[in-house]
């Protein structure tokens, strides 16, 4: 074992018996290869020991099981799932509408952030667009923060930087924030203006880095019945 993970012999056997000794994360990472550990095992000795993981987990190990997305696909307002480094993993056929065809965008591309300050589609539909754009700002900051020393996380800060001036502004504000009482308002061709309030939770099946986004139609702006009548409009179409 001290071999594989190129620590010494003396000192893995220290770390056996239970004495008092320094492991870097590089070192526990290293081990942790060794043993073969699962992404759970993994993340649970990094934790016993005080710190984080220092490697996200592969993006396939996020694939929704069936029921889950049934679950997204069925719900009838906009649901949205996002996985490590705010990557959208799934959405729902209204989600796509509303806002804009995820699909016809590359994998790599579909980072929440960037479609937010660098998709013009996504971007011209969000009536409210600034209000919501900096509390996302603010909640992406403390994600940020917590993963600054990931090359991923500083390369994304500096494209966006060179490619929006908003973004350049707003990042030097350092302002960080909740997304509790976050409210959107879309402007649809066909639908009209809608008004949700975002609903995020976390934690999902013990999956730590999965987010789950649902727009809420708020009472009273006859959103959902909007919503409602094009659910109704879409099933009679696919009947004919």
């Amino acid at each position: 074992m001290a071999l594989l993970a190129d620590v010494s012999l003396t000192w893995y056997t220290w770390l056996e018996q239970g004495r008092e000794v320094s492991a870097s994360a590089d070192v526990l990472e290293r081990i942790s290869d060794a043993l073969r550990l699962t992404p759970a095992e993994r993340e649970y000795l990094l934790l016993l020991t005080g710190r984080y993981a220092s490697r996200p987990r592969d993006v396939s190990e996020y694939r929704l099981t069936p029921a889950f997305r049934y679950l997204v696909d069925t719900t009838p307002y906009p649901f949205f799932v996002i996985g490590p480094r705010n990557r959208l993993i799934a959405w729902n056929a209204i989600a796509g509408e509303i806002l804009t065809d995820f699909a016809a965008i590359p994998a790599e591309e579909r980072i929440m952030l960037k479609l937010s300050f660098l998709h013009p589609a996504y971007r011209a539909k969000v009536v409210n667009w600034e209000q919501s754009t900096k509390i996302a700002l603010s909640f992406f900051r403390k994600s940020y923060d917590l993963s600054a020393s990931e090359a991923w996380y500083t390369d994304l800060v500096k494209e966006l930087k060179k490619q929006s001036k908003e973004f350049c502004e707003w990042w030097t504000l350092h302002e960080v924030a909740d997304k509790n009482g976050m409210t959107v308002e879309i402007r649809h061709p066909g639908m009209g203006d809608l008004h949700f309030e975002i609903i995020t939770f976390n934690q999902i099946n013990d999956l730590d880095h999965l987010m789950c986004c649902i727009y809420s139609p708020i009472p009273g702006t006859q959103t959902a019945e909007k919503l409602a009548a094009w659910h109704n409009g879409l099933a009679m179409t696919t009947r004919l």
